[in-house]
């Protein structure tokens, strides 16, 4: 039996299952980049969120969903984030989980991820094996397999940001978000598409995995060619049968690529101008607008998603000493 279409209803169910345990994170006004934009920017700083990125939302949204069922043991695959949003939620819920990360996977993300009581297992050197791995491994043993973004609790989870957003700044025209599976622009989309129909959404993906616009491009997903990037938590290749793939379709106006250059930049000019670290998925949505990827009306209102903050220390020296070296030789 077919499953109803997420609506924004599965939005609000999310939102009393995760109130109480998630941070309402501040969403704040952005001088330096309505400045630089000539438009009015909100940020919403999902970096101070628990365990550091958005992902908890939907995390714990499909934990607890999996604790109504009477469900006790939950497989899942990440890069890292949604990793540590499944044990936050494992914490909460009681559940038994197993982690599966890539080999590749950040040693921050590791090295917090190990400070919970979950199995972690490492497999694979692109997301989309490691996903398949994790997912084998609950039909093995007779869990539950949450992926990352290919999830209905996930992704309605996500969609919490959304409703935050429009709740403090209800007048948001553009919304500008990075893309991985595309689990949280599909949350937030069904939301603000709901609230203003006329809403431009901007979808952000490094130019080293493009791996969901390729797909939409494409007309449907493809293997894309992965190259290193800062932006880790938003890289590798997507499951060919997400849901998430014509959701992105549908919600999406428009596709910014931007380069690791600019994703560098955007993480040492935000510690600066904002006075908080943020990691490389989060940098490619500031990117897009300190870089001037994207146009926008006069003092439009625009809401960009600052969706984590784990980055490594030693990726954030290594920056700042580029640019310390760079304003030498200026």
């Amino acid at each position: 039996m077919a499953q109803e279409p997420l609506s924004i209803s599965d939005v609000l169910v999310a939102r009393k299952r995760i109130t109480g345990f998630v941070t309402n994170t501040p969403l704040r006004k952005s001088h330096w980049m309505s400045d630089v934009s000539q438009a009015e920017v909100w940020m919403k700083l999902e970096n101070l969120q628990v365990t550091g990125s958005f992902k908890y939302r939907g995390a714990l949204n499909a934990m607890t969903f999996a604790k109504e069922r009477g469900i006790t043991r939950v497989f899942t695959a990440s890069a890292g984030n949604h990793a540590l949003g499944m044990a936050e939620a494992a914490r909460t819920t009681e559940r038994e989980t197993t982690v599966c990360l890539p080999t590749n996977v950040a040693a921050v993300k590791k090295a917090k991820l190990e400070l919970f009581s979950v199995g972690i297992v490492q497999h694979g050197d692109d997301m989309e094996l490691t996903e398949q791995y994790a997912a084998r491994l609950a039909l093995e043993k007779k869990g539950l397999y949450i992926s990352p973004y290919n999830n209905r609790e996930v992704i309605a989870g996500q969609g919490t940001v959304g409703l935050e957003m429009y709740e403090l700044v209800p007048k948001l025209s553009t919304l500008v978000v990075a893309v991985g599976g595309g689990g949280l622009i599909s949350g937030i989309g069904l939301v603000a598409t709901v609230i203003n129909p006329k809403v431009r959404i901007v979808g952000v993906v490094p130019a080293a995995s493009p791996s969901m616009r390729t797909a939409v491009q494409s007309g449907h997903v493809v293997r894309t060619l992965q190259q290193e990037t800062i932006a880790d938590g938003i890289a590798g290749n997507i499951d060919p049968e997400t849901i998430t793939f014509p959701l992105v379709q549908e919600v999406v106006d428009e596709w910014v690529t931007v380069e690791e250059r600019d994703i560098r930049q955007a993480v040492f000019d935000f510690l600066e101008h904002e006075g908080m670290l943020i990691e490389g998925a989060a940098a490619c949505a500031i990117a897009a607008i300190s870089s001037k990827y994207v146009e926008f009306k006069p003092r439009e209102r625009v809401g960009v998603v600052v969706c984590g903050g784990n980055i490594g220390r030693s990726t954030w020296r290594e920056i700042v000493g580029e640019q310390l070296l760079s304003a030498g030789k200026a």
